[in-house]
């Protein structure tokens, strides 16, 4: 068994050195080897339908969100608020956000950075010509000013309560791409100018992205303290997992719930566990399938799946059960919503009392329409294939046929943002704040936002825009739990559980901690380093 778990990996070896990989001995602070689970589509921040866990590296945000999910200042020197002065509201219901911008910071070619860049990034978003992954918060700019190189004051035509996450994926290096089409400045795409610990040294597309450390980093020459980190695509859970027990990756971040007990014991590892900020669902696509349109079939739909199998089953027991979109680590969080308890009594009333009959085959018709719909989900992710091979059995047994169509992780993200499907089984990882606009206002349908369940009700719309435009804390957090208890009454999607993270690391990796939010495990990675047990 060992001689021949050693040829495989001396097999492994010797691909990623044709490959072109770096050589390496295991984790250490020359290079970490990363198991990742799907090549990025960009490395343009704005622009990537996936997570930015690669990008962060290199692309530093003027804040981003801690292990606790505080919003902290990275490239900012401080956060604007009420309370300092950098937030002012205006008589005419507007408001004005001041960025004060950290001094002394580069570009990677050492132009610096400065308010330029910030009323750049907002220009180029707001022009038109160019499609973002989300223009959220951005379309409610006016303006940006810029007194001097270090102060961008950025004038909003309403209260916009998220305001402190607007820059969360930082700003566009103006003097490389003013007067350049966003849509095919490859050369940035692929490998932007960031101010970040990291740089892209090279991507070699389908295999790997290496990033090395910047030079003459903000925060020190010290930082990074890992010279280079590699992500390899490994797109097969079980591969990726197979790779990190020999050794031939160091890390894999959010690990699948039903490996983690496999690599418990695994000499040289260890598994950081965080409560996760998002929420496993199923989204049903009201515009792509017209029957979703229609409540009762969505609630039929989300009554019929027994989630308390699932979990103890396929998920091993590690993650909670959950009723809506905001999660229990929010002081958001609405407990008392409408839930859906595995009933199939109930569902096949409901889509009896919607129209829709059995038929011969037991396939229910309306109209002289099937109820058949696919599910695309992630190819590779064993929890995905077959959460939604229980679903399928769980549909057809109140007469719905569902097919399932397993899409890789880079292909699936551009599908959904173009909204090309019918039903799809994924989660959404969400920041410190809990803005729920983005997410279910009628308004916010791709490219505006990620509204892909195209849910399209005017009360629950207006609830959102009110609390958008609702600085009090408190009062936007009320209006936010009255928009969990109206969601979870149109029930637009199907959710299913928390995203529980379990990354693992190097047992000699010093200073990781994980994140709940979506700012990822590298949020910190210019602290990660490489010591004694």
């Amino acid at each position: 068994m060992i001689l021949i778990r050693r040829a495989a990996s001396l097999v492994v070896f010797a691909l990623a050195a044709c490959s072109g990989e770096p050589r390496r001995t295991g984790p250490t602070n020359d290079l970490l080897v990363v198991g990742y689970d799907r090549e990025p589509d960009t490395m343009n921040r704005y622009a990537t339908h996936i997570l930015e866990d690669i990008e962060s590296c290199v692309v530093e945000g003027l804040v981003t969100n801690d292990e606790r999910m505080n919003i902290i200042p990275v490239l900012a020197a401080e956060l604007p608020t009420l309370a300092n002065g950098g937030v002012r509201m205006r008589g005419d219901g507007g408001m004005d956000v001041t960025w004060k911008l950290r001094a002394g910071v580069r570009w990677h070619d050492g132009v610096p950075h400065t308010s330029a860049d910030v009323k750049f990034t907002v220009d180029a978003i707001n022009k038109g010509d160019w499609k973002p992954e989300s223009v959220d918060g951005f379309d409610r700019i006016t303006s940006v000013d810029t007194p001097d190189s270090l102060t961008a004051v950025v004038h909003y035509k309403e209260v916009y309560a998220p305001y402190l996450l607007q820059f969360v994926r930082g700003t566009l290096p103006k003097h490389v791409l003013e007067g350049r089409d966003l849509n095919t400045a490859n050369d940035y795409n692929r490998a932007p100018l960031g101010t970040g610990p990291y740089r892209v040294k090279e991507w070699r597309t389908g295999e790997y992205i290496l990033l090395e450390k910047a030079p003459d980093h903000w925060r020190g020459a010290e930082y990074p303290r890992i010279k280079q980190i590699l992500f390899r695509f490994v797109t097969n859970t079980t591969t990726r997992i197979n790779q990190l027990k020999a050794g031939e990756v160091d890390m894999v971040a959010l690990v699948a719930w039903d490996k983690v007990r496999e690599l418990r014991d695994v000499p040289g590892l260890r598994l950081n566990h965080v409560v996760g900020n998002g929420y496993e669902h199923v989204t049903l696509n009201q515009r792509h399938f017209p029957p979703f349109a229609d409540v009762r079939v969505r609630q039929a739909l989300a009554h019929a799946v027994d989630r308390e199998l699932i979990v103890r089953t396929v998920l091993d027991g590690e993650v909670e059960i959950v009723n809506g979109p905001v999660q229990p680590l929010s002081a958001a969080y609405e407990p008392n919503v409408r839930t859906y308890p595995y009933d199939t009594a109930r569902a096949n009333a409901l889509l009896t009392e919607a129209g829709w009959t059995r038929g011969a085959d037991g396939i229910r018709t309306k109209g002289g329409a099937r109820l058949a719909f696919t599910l695309i989900t992630q190819a590779g992710f064993a929890i995905r294939e077959n959460v939604a091979q229980t679903l399928q059995q769980s549909f057809a047994a109140v007469g719905a046929d569902m097919q399932v169509r397993l899409m890789d992780g880079t292909t699936i993200s551009g599908t959904w943002f173009a909204g090309d499907f019918d039903a799809m089984l994924h989660w959404w990882q969400m920041g410190a704040d809990p803005e729920l606009t983005l997410f279910f206002a009628s308004d916010r349908t791709p490219p505006a936002g990620r509204n892909v369940n195209y849910v399209n009700d005017a009360g629950l719309t207006e609830l959102l825009y009110r609390s958008d435009r609702t600085a009090d804390l408190a009062a936007r957090n009320a209006l936010l739990r009255e928009a969990q208890r109206r969601i979870a009454e149109l029930a637009p999607e199907i959710v299913l559980y928390n995203t529980a993270k379990v990354d693992a690391v190097p047992a000699t990796l010093g200073n990781f901690t994980g994140n709940p939010t979506n700012a990822g495990p590298f949020w910190n990675a210019h602290l990660w380093e490489i010591g004694k047990p």
